[in-house]
């Protein structure tokens, strides 16, 4: 096993089920014996917001609506919270986090460029689903207030968003990128082929 910290990024737009991914990866990991860990970028972000008492923030999903300036700020501090982690890791740190957010200003990059530099990925993994499912599961999730209104179009134009802001992220720091379907009642077959991604680079 490495000795070392690989930091994999783990991506995907609200309803593709990154999160349930990553949470069967980490249990997917620790049956076999290998270190992973999956920290959420947005929960380090309410951590810090809660430390700054940010008032206006009372949920990971006032991060988004809240001015450009603060969420910034909060990107920022998390990636060098990471970062901190990163020295104290060993084996994997898997990045739960968003290529890009749909603010009420527009397109925010989820992975600028300073928090690149803090976070040397290794690799991009952007987790997909249908627009149609994608929908389906906003519906279905009640413990967010996800953008449900949204219509497949929609849904499609922040799959590509995140598609773009993926290339944009692998120009800057030389790290793949890689697509995981994550179809309905399928997140341990999209675990066990980011698992067997990260295998394969151990052992090429």
């Amino acid at each position: 096993m490495s000795t070392e910290c690989h930091v994999v990024v783990v991506t995907g737009i609200p309803g593709s089920g990154k999160s349930t991914v990553c949470r069967k990866l980490e249990l997917l990991a620790k049956e076999r014996g290998i270190n992973v860990k999956v920290v959420n970028y947005g929960d380090v972000m309410m951590e810090i917001r809660e430390q700054l008492s940010i008032k206006s923030i009372e949920t990971r999903d006032d991060i988004r609506k809240t001015n450009i300036e603060t969420q910034r700020r909060l990107q920022s501090l998390a990636a060098k919270r990471i970062a901190d982690m990163i020295k104290e890791t060993k084996g994997y740190l898997i990045v739960d986090t968003h290529m890009s957010i749909l603010t009420e200003d527009g397109y925010l990059a989820g992975l600028p460029s300073h928090v690149l530099e803090e976070l040397r990925p290794e690799i991009f993994v952007l987790i997909e689903a249908s627009p149609e499912e994608i929908l389906k599961r906003r519906l279905k999730d009640k413990s967010r207030r996800r953008d449900v209104e949204r219509r497949e179009g929609g849904v499609m134009e922040e799959l590509q968003f995140s598609r773009f802001m993926a290339a944009a992220c692998a120009v800057l720091s030389g790290a793949a990128v890689k697509t995981v379907m994550n179809p309905p009642g399928a997140p341990e077959k999209a675990a066990e082929e980011i698992l067997n991604l990260l295998l394969r680079r151990e052992h090429p």
